[in-house]
C-alpha cells in the first residue's frame, strides 16, 4: 500500500507544470507570441528568466501607474524554470529512489548471508536435534526464498529506474544546451514587461454539424495551442489572433516593367543571352509576392481565460465561438473523378472574422462523417463546405471511342459517355453532375460537342454542369458525345 501511494504522488507531481512563468497576457499567433507579465520591483528590482526562442528586439518594459523604470540590462542565462527544473526534480527523485532500492537489495544479499553462516554454524553442533534440524532447514529455505524473490523485484526496479535516470539525463542536456536570457529592470513598483517568443503555435479546429432535414448548419470554432519555448505558461488570458507577424511588415515595391523588340540573333547565342540575364531579369522585375507577405488588420477571433500551457509542445484545445449558418444544401458527382456522390453546404459566412484556414470535422444528422480541409473565408464572402458521401447514392460513368480518318486525312475521335445515377433512397434526390470537354491549344485541333442529353452546354473552362433529378429507388442516365480532330487518339488523355 505504501508503494502505491507513492506512485501515485510521483505521477501527481509529474503532471503538474512545474514553475510556470505567471504570465498576464499572451496574443498567440500563427507562428509565434507576444507575452506581457506584470511584476512587483524586489530589492530595487524586477528579474525575468526569458527563453532562448525570445525576440531580442522586441523586447518593451513600462512602469505602471505610481512605478519607476531607471534601465532594463538583457544578459544571456542558463534558465533553471519551466521544463528544465520540472526534469531536474524528477532526475533527482528517481535518482534517489534508485539509491535506496540499492541499499534495500544490499540488506537482502545480507540477511541471506547471515542465514546461511548461522545455518553453518548449528550443523556443526553434535547436540542438536535432528527434528530440530529438519525445521530448521525448511524454515531456512522459506526465508531465503522469500528474500530472493524480494531481491529479483528489486533488482528489477533498479533496473527501470536506471533507465529512466539516463533518459531523463539525456532530456536535461539536451534542453540545457539552449541558452536563454536573464532580463533585469531596475526599477520601483509594478512593472510591466513584453517580448515576443518563436515556438509558440495555434491552429483552428473547426466542427461542422449539419441537419439536411431541417436546413440547420453550424459552425463551431476550437483552437489548438502548443508551444515548446522549454518554459510552462500560465496565462491569465490568451488571445487568439490571424496575424502573422514573422512574415513581415514591409509592403512590396513596383518596379519599372521594360520591354523590347527581340534582335534577330543566332540560336546559340540567344540561348546563352538568355542563361546570363535571368538572374537580371528576375532582380529587376520580382515575381509577385505571396499575400501573407504584407501585414493588413489582424483579428482578435477568440480569448481563453486561465490557461496552463507546458513548454514541452503538449496541446490545449480551447473553444472559441459558435457560429450558425443560413445553408443551401447539395449533391456534387463528378464520376470521371470519383464514383461517389457527395454532399455539400453552402452559405454566407456571417462571422465577425475571417475563417482562417484549417481543418473540420463533419457531423450530419449527429453522425460522423470524417475531415475536410477550409480554405480562407472572409466575413461576407460565400462558404462552401463538403460534409461527406452521401451513401444512398452512387454515380457510375462509362466511356466509349471510335477513330476513323477524315477525307482530308485527319485522325477524327468521337467519345460517347454515359453517366448513370441510381438513388437508392425512398425519396427523390437533386444531384449536380460535372464532367468535361478537352480543350484545345492548337488551331489544328478542334473539339466539338455533338450531343448532351439532358441539354448542357460547356463554359470556357470545357466543364459540362447539370441539374438532374433522380426518382426514389431508381436510376438516371446522363450522356453526351463530342469528337476531337486533328490529333491521334492515343495523345488525347
Amino acid at each position: 500500500m505504501k508503494k502505491s501511494l507513492g506512485l501515485v504522488c510521483i505521477l501527481a507531481m509529474v503532471a503538474l507544470p512545474a514553475n510556470a512563468e505567471s504570465i498576464k497576457k499572451v496574443v498567440l499567433y500563427q507562428d509565434m507570441a507576444y507575452i506581457t507579465l506584470e511584476k512587483a520591483a524586489q530589492d530595487h528590482a524586477v528579474i525575468i528568466e526569458a527563453p532562448p526562442d525570445i525576440v531580442l528586439d522586441s523586447i518593451l518594459a513600462t512602469a505602471k501607474p505610481g512605478g519607476t523604470l531607471t534601465s532594463l540590462e538583457i544578459e544571456p542565462w542558463r534558465a533553471s524554470s519551466g521544463k528544465a527544473k520540472q526534469l531536474q526534480e524528477l532526475l533527482n527523485q528517481k535518482k534517489r529512489q534508485l539509491e535506496s532500492n540499492k541499499r534495500l537489495q544490499a540488506t537482502y544479499e545480507k540477511e541471506i548471508e547471515i542465514i546461511y553462516a548461522a545455518a553453518q554454524a548449528s550443523r556443526r553442533d553434535n547436540t542438536f536435534p535432528r527434528q530440530r534440524l529438519v525445521e530448521s532447514l525448511a524454515f531456512i529455505d522459506d526465508r531465503v526464498n522469500a528474500l530472493n524473490a524480494k531481491s529479483v523485484r528489486i533488482d528489477q526496479e533498479i533496473t527501470e529506474l536506471s533507465t529512466q535516470v539516463k533518459d531523463l539525463e539525456e532530456q536535461l542536456q539536451k534542453l540545457s544546451q539552449r541558452q536563454g536570457y536573464r532580463l533585469t529592470a531596475r526599477a520601483e513598483g509594478v512593472i510591466s514587461i513584453s517580448y515576443a517568443v518563436k515556438n509558440a503555435f495555434w491552429r483552428p479546429e473547426y466542427t461542422l454539424a449539419a441537419l439536411p432535414g431541417k436546413n440547420m448548419l453550424r459552425l463551431d470554432t476550437a483552437a489548438r495551442l502548443w508551444q515548446s519555448t522549454g518554459m510552462d505558461w500560465e496565462a491569465e488570458e490568451i488571445l487568439i489572433s490571424t496575424g502573422r507577424p514573422s512574415y513581415g511588415i514591409q509592403a512590396p515595391d513596383i518596379r519599372p516593367w521594360y520591354i523590347a523588340v527581340p534582335r534577330p540573333v543566332r540560336r546559340k547565342i540567344m540561348a546563352e543571352a538568355a542563361m546570363m540575364a535571368a538572374p537580371l531579369e528576375a532582380d529587376e522585375a520580382p515575381a509577385p509576392e505571396s499575400e501573407v507577405k504584407t501585414t493588413a488588420t489582424s483579428f482578435f477571433i477568440g480569448a481563453a481565460k486561465s490557461v496552463t500551457l507546458p513548454g514541452d509542445g503538449t496541446p490545449r484545445t480551447v473553444r472559441l465561438s459558435s457560429q450558425g449558418i443560413a445553408p443551401s444544401f447539395s449533391r456534387i458527382a463528378i464520376p470521371k473523378l470519383n464514383q461517389a456522390v457527395f454532399l455539400r453546404a453552402e452559405g454566407i459566412w456571417a462571422g465577425p472574422s475571417p475563417i482562417v484556414p484549417g481543418n473540420y470535422t463533419s457531423f450530419v444528422d449527429g453522425e460522423f462523417c470524417g475531415k475536410g480541409a477550409f480554405k480562407a473565408f472572409q466575413p461576407g464572402e460565400k462558404l462552401s463546405a463538403d460534409l461527406g458521401r452521401d451513401e444512398g447514392l452512387k454515380a457510375g460513368r462509362r466511356e466509349n471511342r471510335f477513330h476513323e480518318k477524315t477525307l482530308t486525312g485527319k485522325d477524327k475521335t468521337t467519345f460517347s459517355v454515359a453517366i448513370t445515377l441510381e438513388n437508392t433512397r425512398p425519396q427523390a434526390a437533386v444531384l449536380t453532375v460535372k464532367d468535361q470537354l478537352p480543350l484545345s491549344q492548337d488551331e489544328k485541333v478542334t473539339v466539338e460537342l455533338i450531343s448532351a442529353e439532358p441539354k448542357a452546354q460547356p463554359d470556357k473552362d470545357g466543364i459540362l454542369t447539370w441539374e438532374v433529378t433522380c426518382p426514389a429507388n431508381a436510376k438516371t442516365t446522363v450522356t453526351f458525345g463530342y469528337t476531337v480532330v486533328g490529333i491521334a487518339p492515343d495523345s488525347i488523355w
